[in-house]
């Protein structure tokens, strides 16, 4: 589930320390780092994308052979339902929506995810992140009502539906506790991780350029976002990535627009998941 790469939609969260464009060129490459790695070790990926007008944007940072559909409904747990009935009317079982903010998540609990829902030891797999939401949740079989009455981002996410998966009398395999890029904070933690771990880095390389290029200074975000926010002003990032961004002038709300490669002004992704068909 991705949304247009528009600004003020993209990470929010982490505005400030990061500009609304800053915060733009990290979710370009956050989402291109979880594509490349679903690509990695599933046959299919689709992108379910929002608004309407989507498409062409998130084209211009993702690959060319991914499968398209367009989100349908009011709120998230709508969404899904409709992409889920769409997977399912093409013959995708088992699938597994992925969340885009772990990019640095180890392909193997993709495979563990499709392995349970394959051999029938589950029906439904949930990836719980430390923050009580979730970086992936993998279905067998059309499950109607699973997203039934969940608070969205917040910390009763991941067990609201681990609830209504019980009450559905769904089998479930909770996979490890990983953790998302939502705050400051995360952000911190993931340089450090890139920085020092070189399996991290081949993950995220579009992340780990990001964090080199242009936020040196990230290990004062926990202890001084507002200090970090000024250190990065008049700051100029270059080389993202082949199909990322070219270049962020670093500065406040105002800054100068992020630009793509082929020129054209970028905007800014904004969630969450992408949905993928069956293992090679």
């Amino acid at each position: 589930m991705v949304k247009a790469p528009r600004a003020g939609m993209a990470k929010t969260r982490l505005v400030p320390p990061l500009s609304e464009n800053e915060a733009a060129a990290l979710a370009a490459c956050l989402a291109q780092d979880t594509v490349a790695n679903a690509q990695s070790v599933v046959r299919d990926v689709l992108i379910a994308y929002a608004p309407t007008d989507a498409r062409l944007d998130l084209e211009a940072l993702l690959p060319a052979n991914l499968r398209w559909f367009e989100q349908e409904g009011d709120d998230l747990g709508q969404r899904l339902d409709s992409v889920a009935a769409h997977a399912f009317s093409l013959g995708f079982s088992p699938f597994i929506f992925l969340g885009a903010d772990s990019p640095t998540l180890p392909t193997s609990f993709i495979t563990q995810a499709f392995d349970s829902l394959t051999s029938g030891g589950a029906e439904i797999v949930m990836g719980p992140t430390e923050d009580g939401g979730y970086y992936l949740v993998g279905l067998h079989k059309p499950a109607p009502g699973l997203f039934d009455n969940i608070d969205w981002s917040t910390a009763s996410a991941y067990q609201q539906i681990v609830a209504n998966a019980a009450r559905l009398k769904l089998r479930l395999r909770a996979l490890a506790i990983w953790y998302d890029i939502d705050m400051p904070t995360d952000l911190s933690r993931l340089r450090a991780e890139v920085i020092a771990n070189e399996q991290a880095q081949t993950l995220a390389p579009n992340t780990y350029r990001w964090l080199l290029d242009c936020s040196s200074q990230l290990q004062s975000v926990y202890e001084n976002p507002r200090g970090f926010y000024r250190l990065l002003r008049g700051t100029t990032w270059f080389g993202i990535s082949h199909r990322c961004i070219k270049a962020a002038e670093c500065g406040g709300l105002d800054s100068h627009p992020v630009e793509q490669l082929h020129g054209s002004p970028a905007r800014e992704h904004n969630h969450k998941t992408t949905f993928f068909k069956t293992p090679r």
